[in-house]
């Protein structure tokens, strides 16, 4: 089987040709400031972005019609089970309509069916959205009635490692009890039970805990007192809550390796500050290991982070007293969205429909 895989971020679009298992090809395509600024929207950037693949495509001297399936990172939809996805009309509408909030990964879905048509109605999936949502409704409330909490996180990359460290145990994903944390510009922790992903926090609010970029949570009443004290705006406030927050606004950066440096060389704020941030993912580790009552087979590390062996150290001398603590550096998205079709197309899973 021969899987395209894409992949947009906000100044690129991944691609990846898969023979099964295997790439053959992986490749991005990199937009200027300049040629993206003349778009209104994310999503009015689909035609331009489609074309420059069907570019990329064509220098490869990939035809459309010997591909047999094309899949894509999912963006913003409704709450929703794990899976793959067939793309349908319901899925495109409410991602051209933002309906559920606007990210690069949006355009994955009208990408991914453009190319499927184009190829002659070829398969099109998504796999894994970040709106997964398999958390009990009491897990959503909160002490005001007029907040709840949402299940946005790197459902992606989180479900698929889990996955391979269940075969890994020689188990079933049915049977297996992962605390799964996701370490990047943003830290997702989630607590797996079966299969389904039971508790995690939800990085489009910037909650959990501290990461590179955003700033966790913080105390309700301190943030209400630093909304009205008249030194921010709401979009100020809401930037550096989601993205100039967290350690690299204690730090001045977000290198986990320059971190280190500075801590070795005696940086005592470095120092300081990486404690804090070791302290918050432990807390959320802690957290979910009361949800799955004690019973962990693994914590897995995975995200960019997870390359650093200080960080990993680091994070494992704190929370190895629950379960073995395993690693998955990095963020292997191009493999997990064509092992989630491969699923489908060869009858382990069913495919689900968006509605």
């Amino acid at each position: 089987m021969r899987i395209l895989a894409i992949s947009p971020t906000a100044d690129s679009t991944k691609v990846a040709l898969y023979e099964n298992y295997s790439p053959q090809w992986v490749d991005a395509q990199y937009y200027d400031a300049s040629e993206l600024n003349t778009f209104t929207s994310i999503m009015s950037q689909e035609e331009f972005r489609a074309g420059r693949l069907k570019g990329l495509l064509d220098s490869k001297g990939e035809r459309l019609n010997n591909i047999q399936a094309f899949v894509a990172t999912g963006g913003l939809l409704h709450p929703l089970e794990g899976g793959t996805y067939l793309i349908n009309v319901n899925m495109l509408q409410d991602l051209a309509s933002a309906k559920y909030g606007e990210l690069p990964s949006n355009l994955g879905a009208p990408l991914a069916m453009r190319l499927a048509n184009m190829a002659g109605s070829r398969y099109a999936y998504v796999v894994d959205p970040p709106s997964v949502d398999d958390m009990a409704e009491s897990a959503h409330m909160t002490g005001m009635p007029e907040v709840s909490r949402w299940s946005i996180f790197h459902a992606l990359n989180q479900r698929a490692v889990a996955q391979r460290e269940a075969v890994n145990l020689g188990k079933k994903i049915a049977d297996c009890n992962f605390i799964v944390c996701h370490i990047d510009d943003t830290v997702s922790v989630g607590a797996h039970s079966g299969g389904r992903v039971a508790e995690v926090n939800d990085i489009s609010a910037a909650s959990g805990a501290m990461s590179m970029r955003q700033c966790g949570d913080v105390p309700p009443v301190g943030l209400i007192d630093l909304c009205f004290s008249g030194r921010f705006t709401h979009e100020e406030l809401r930037t550096r809550a989601l993205w100039a927050g967290g350690l690299s606004a204690h730090l001045g950066t977000e290198d986990m390796d320059e971190i280190a440096a500075r801590i070795l060389a005696g940086d005592r704020k470095a120092a300081l500050c990486f404690e804090a941030f070791l302290h918050g993912i432990t807390k959320q580790v802690g957290a979910c290991a009361a949800v799955l009552r004690g019973k962990v087979d693994s914590i897995i590390l995975t995200g960019r982070i997870v390359i650093s062996e200080f960080f990993c150290t680091q994070i494992s001398q704190r929370v190895n007293w629950i379960s073995p603590v395993v690693a998955y550096p990095g963020e292997d998205d191009m493999l997990a969205l064509v092992e989630g079709a491969i699923r489908v197309m060869l009858g382990a899973e069913n495919a689900k429909t968006y509605g």
